[in-house]
């Protein structure tokens, strides 16, 4: 197997096998007692992980390709290898390098499509040094995609919306005068589409748009469907997050409802607990269809033509808003933890309705996407804000990561006001750009 350390020059080499001497006797001074925890990804998502397990003494090692938010925490131990899609042999082995050096088995969490792919494929050599839960090799394909999660939906009776899958261009050209625009091509797997596209989705217009922006997709190689785009603002998305064990019961569970979007087919920037009982039904009566067991999040839009929920996709775990369950009682990292390291069922805890999740980074960015099309004041903004309890990125024990947003953010000010005094330099660096770490090895 080809390692990091074989991809990088001299210098590069020696600063590998530093960090790897630094990591081994981290392991070897914290795993000998008491499961560690690793937890795959850094993003909010991943930060809230490792924030939850480390306030709580639980040695956490974080591992992701790129300087996201949460690498800048001060409860994890980093470590930063390729990019998984590209390098899948790099985790493995330094999954299994660490495994080796464990007196327990540790607990192993993901927290992104790439990652719970990868684990998913090779679930049956990392259960050697790990405990984890996940679907099966097979089901995580009916999942993460979407052709197929949407059939096991509609033969469980599940609204989606209105979709087309062709195979060729020449299939879009033949439904094209019947698809009502605006629609949206979007990736059957969202963690190979999404380099192809900007955003999740791409947004098409007219029929002649939606040709050629497929004929381009088409040679990307990567497959795409065609769906109408649900009727509806941000406050009409609806979420089930979960954790169900590995006898496929749901142990605990929480409903909530999108308040506003970074972007309009973004992530959840404002949201709120709630209480949706049909979205709980149908979430529950899917997931036994497909015999799930792990972290999950559903998404539904309710789709006021006909008052039903639609589906709009399933994550085979946590979602960017995991801070939410977390402040309103259910801690998903903390039960999890608890419940694979001991293979004991801690006692189910209900949510708070009404608690209410900011990110702080990514609203700002949908205030003023909502501000230039004149639906959202600066007033109705700050308004809007009141009463937030559960915060993606700001944490008094834990400041460095909204340091490091307020850093990007005034570097992107100051950028745009180079642009715009000199518009002939362009090319401006987008905020929050980051690059991959060639490798790192135990």
């Amino acid at each position: 197997m080809r390692t990091g350390a074989d991809m990088a020059d001299p210098g590069e080499r020696l600063a590998v096998r530093t960090v790897g001497r630094g990591l081994r006797r981290w392991v070897i001074e914290n795993g000998r007692r008491q499961p560690i925890a690793v937890v795959m990804g850094a993003s909010v998502n991943g930060l809230s992980f490792v924030r939850s397990l480390g306030r709580r003494g639980v040695p956490t090692l974080l591992l992701d390709s790129d300087r996201l938010i949460g690498t800048y925490t001060r409860y994890g131990k980093l470590a930063l290898l390729p990019p998984p899609d590209e390098r899948a042999d790099a985790w493995i082995e330094l999954l299994t390098s660490v495994g080796s050096l464990l007196g327990v088995p540790g607990v192993l969490f993901f927290t992104s499509d790439t990652h719970a792919v990868l684990v998913a494929e090779a679930q049956d050599v990392l259960r050697r040094y790990f405990r984890f839960l996940i679907p099966s090799a097979q089901t995580m394909e009916r999942i993460v995609n979407k052709r197929i999660q949407y059939s096991v939906a509609q033969a469980t009776g599940i609204p989606i919306p209105k979709s087309y899958f062709p195979e060729s261009v020449e299939e879009v050209i033949g439904i094209a005068s019947e698809v009502i625009y605006p629609c949206i091509l979007k990736p059957y797997k969202a963690h190979l589409g999404r380099s192809k596209i900007v955003g999740k989705v791409a947004l098409v217009q007219t029929p002649e748009q939606l040709v050629a922006e497929y004929r381009r997709l088409d040679a990307t190689e990567v497959h795409f469907l065609v769906q109408e785009v649900v009727p509806g603002g941000d406050d009409t998305l609806y979420g089930y997050m979960a954790f169900w064990d590995a006898d496929g019961c749901e142990h605990s569970w929480v409903t909530k409802r999108k308040l506003r979007q970074n972007s309009r087919f973004g992530d959840g920037s404002l949201q709120v607990t709630v209480e949706a009982p049909e979205v709980t039904d149908q979430s529950r009566r899917l997931l036994r269809a497909f015999g799930y067991t792990g972290f999950v999040g559903v998404e539904f839009k309710f789709d006021a033509r006909d008052r039903t929920f639609r589906l709009m996709e399933i994550n085979p775990r946590t979602v960017s808003g995991n801070q939410l369950p977390i402040t309103a009682g259910v801690d998903f990292p903390w039960i999890g933890y608890r419940y694979l390291s001991s293979w004991s069922r801690p006692v189910p805890r209900d949510f708070a309705r009404g608690v209410k999740y900011l990110n702080e980074e990514w609203d700002l960015k949908g205030f003023f996407r909502l501000r230039k099309a004149g639906q959202l004041t600066t007033w109705e903004w700050l308004r809007s804000l009141r009463g937030v309890k559960a915060l993606a990125i700001w944490a008094w024990d834990d400041p460095l990561p909204m340091v490091v947003v307020l850093w990007r953010l005034l570097l992107a000010g100051i950028r745009r006001l180079r642009w715009v005094a000199e518009p002939s330099r362009g090319g401006a660096t987008p905020m929050g750009a980051t690059s991959s770490c060639p490798g790192v090895l135990i």
